[in-house]
């Protein structure tokens, strides 16, 4: 991992993910985690992690998974995760939903509407398996073909079956 590598930091209840390059999202991390009600020693280990400017020892713990959780118990009780992880923070259905927009067509030779879906991957609109472009009647109706790609992405893990040409 390189410093510019963007890197997505959360503690439950605490911090919100924030998708920054590594150091600087270590850094938002170490300032949310230094004012949980945490013990003396876990707030050393947690300096000695975030706070040391460098993201070697991070990387050896994510070796694999591309992620860490570490639980830190609260004075008084309960627990506070802390979440580190490789990339934007997106699972690969709201990548899928985000890499998809829909857009109005210009009208048809007797005026009507239609939509399409453009891929903004490579920017052209998305077709069928003959290689016509896939056109809707309603907005609604090709809003709901990007929902289904998330949803098979997000069941599948991975981008579904259709694909822009």
């Amino acid at each position: 991992m390189k410093v510019d590598d963007p890197l997505t930091v959360a503690v439950d209840g605490h911090l919100e993910p924030v998708t920054r390059p590594a150091l600087e999202a270590l850094d938002a991390l170490w300032q949310a985690v230094r004012l949980l009600p945490i013990s003396a020693y876990e707030l050393r280990a947690m300096e000695w992690l975030l706070g040391s400017g460098s993201t070697a020892d991070l990387e050896h713990m994510m070796d694999g998974s591309g992620a860490v959780d570490w639980p830190l118990g609260l004075e008084g009780g309960g627990q506070a995760i802390v979440r580190v992880w490789h990339g934007d923070g997106l699972t690969r259905a709201q990548r899928v939903g985000v890499r998809y927009a829909v857009e109005p067509l210009p009208p048809g030779p007797r005026g009507g509407r239609s939509w399409a879906v453009r891929d903004t991957e490579t920017g052209c609109l998305v077709q069928d398996d003959e290689g016509t472009v896939r056109t809707f009647s309603m907005e609604s109706s090709a809003q709901g073909w990007v929902q289904r790609q998330s949803y098979i992405a997000g069941y599948r893990g991975l981008p579904g079956r259709e694909v822009a040409r």
